[in-house]
């Protein structure tokens, strides 16, 4: 066996930045497009989102996280009682509007460029990005987050298929991602056929029966609720006439897909005990 291998990918973890971008400014955008639905009632939650800005630079907003909420609830409250606003209207405009200081700050984070090790193997060691088949709800975010190590000398099995590498390691299957063919043929080469086990003997049909199942679930964490938030806006927003229940719906998906990742999670668990 030669002496070690690594893969490197160049700004890999800004995929999750990407993500996380896409995802505070989408909100933002809902709350900056209510501006123009009652101009006179976002003035309250526009000048919030002006002050904790202004603050944010004077203190560590996470850090006193506590006591800036209830700031914020006790402004809220003054607010709606004398300027006759409604409070969870309020509430709802400044969360949304106040992420474009969310935005800013993964602007500053996606410029900076860097390089990441996707995979490394040598006579002792390898590491790989694998975020198995509980953990998927967080990779897209942050895909370093999952980089994994292992023994070298716990290899069972390599093999390659339609989906790329497969590794099993003491009878647990492992898929690396963001592999592409050519770099897991340098894998492969990189073994001593006499040493390693590189041949088709693992049971593909359950790996892609579990991949399917996941599949299923990603649509279902993701498509329903955004299904049912377009359809509630529609409905019981009334096409946008109704303001609030059209903002509460179409925040309505990104509350339940937490929800349902912990559901899903729980399952799962639950399944692979029995």
């Amino acid at each position: 066996m030669g002496n070690s291998i690594q893969i490197e990918r160049k700004n890999l973890g800004k995929k999750g930045n990407y993500a996380t971008l896409i995802l505070f400014g989408l909100i933002f955008l809902l709350g900056f497009l209510s501006i123009f639905w009652d101009w006179k009632s976002s003035i309250a939650p526009v000048a919030c989102v002006i002050i904790t800005y202004f603050l944010s630079r004077k203190i560590d907003l996470i850090v006193h996280l506590k006591w800036f909420s209830f700031g914020l609830i006790f402004l809220a409250l003054l607010l709606s009682w004398l300027l006759q606003l409604s409070f969870w209207m309020l509430i709802l405009q400044f969360l949304a509007l106040s992420c474009i200081l969310f935005v800013i700050s993964q602007i500053k984070t996606v410029r900076d460029d860097h390089t990441d090790i996707i995979f490394s193997m040598n006579a002792d060691n390898f590491s790989c990005l694998y975020p198995g088949s509980n953990d998927y709800k967080g990779y897209a975010l942050n895909p370093m987050g999952y980089k994994k190590y292992f023994r070298t000398k716990d290899i069972d099995s390599i093999q390659q298929d339609e989906r790329g590498l497969l590794i099993v390691v003491k009878g647990e299957i492992l898929r690396p991602r963001e592999l592409t063919a050519s770099e897991i043929t340098q894998i492969l080469a990189y073994f001593n056929v006499e040493e390693f086990n590189v041949v088709e003997d693992i049971p593909t049909r359950d790996i892609r029966q579990d991949e399917n199942e996941l599949a299923w679930v990603k649509i279902v964490v993701f498509g329903v609720p955004v299904l049912l938030g377009s359809l509630s806006a529609y409905f019981l927003g009334d096409n946008g006439g109704n303001t609030v229940v059209t903002i509460i719906s179409l925040l309505l998906p990104f509350l339940l897909i937490p929800l349902l990742l912990i559901l899903v999670n729980r399952w799962k668990r639950r399944s692979e005990k029995k």
